[in-house]
């Protein structure tokens, strides 16, 4: 009777280490692909984007080649001079917002943001129809977004 109850504890001790185990080996598993997927990957550069300088008249051409021009420094589209003044009420229909830059072009600085579905007046069109100025009724900020994201109002 001693070895059956000898060889029935031993079974079911070996049942509880071997369920203690493959638990551990669980939760060891789990928060390795935890912490795998916490980790944010790199942020994607794409060619066609331009740095963020906080001062564009720091840039030096030193470091450039003979034949290129630093972005910062290229042309960018005139202002059209024959708009009205007191311009049109117009929405933005982007969904993300709009960024506001202080001039036409993606090489002048961020001057801020707007929201969807906020009302804007815009002032004028660039020559090449491809920015607006615009300006916030809220809080009287003027800059510059690209066209195609508003919707005039009536």
């Amino acid at each position: 009777m001693r070895g059956l109850f000898l060889g029935l504890t031993k079974v079911m001790l070996g049942i509880v280490v071997a369920l203690l185990l493959m638990s551990l080996a669980g939760v060891v598993t789990v928060r390795y692909f935890m912490a795998r997927l916490a980790v944010q990957p790199p942020k994607p550069i794409f060619e066609n984007d331009t740095p963020i300088r906080s001062n564009p008249e720091s840039v030096t051409t030193a470091a450039l080649p003979a034949d290129s021009t630093p972005a910062i420094a290229t042309a960018s589209p005139t202002p059209d001079p024959s708009a009205s003044p007191e311009g049109y009420e117009a929405i933005i229909v982007q969904p993300i917002g709009m960024v506001l830059r202080e001039g036409p072009g993606t090489t002048f600085q961020r001057a801020g943001g707007i929201d969807y579905n906020e009302t804007v007046i815009v002032l004028e069109e660039s020559a090449d129809q491809e920015w607006m100025r615009v300006r916030l009724p809220d809080t009287g900020q003027e800059g510059w977004i690209k066209s195609g994201n508003t919707r005039r109002l009536d």
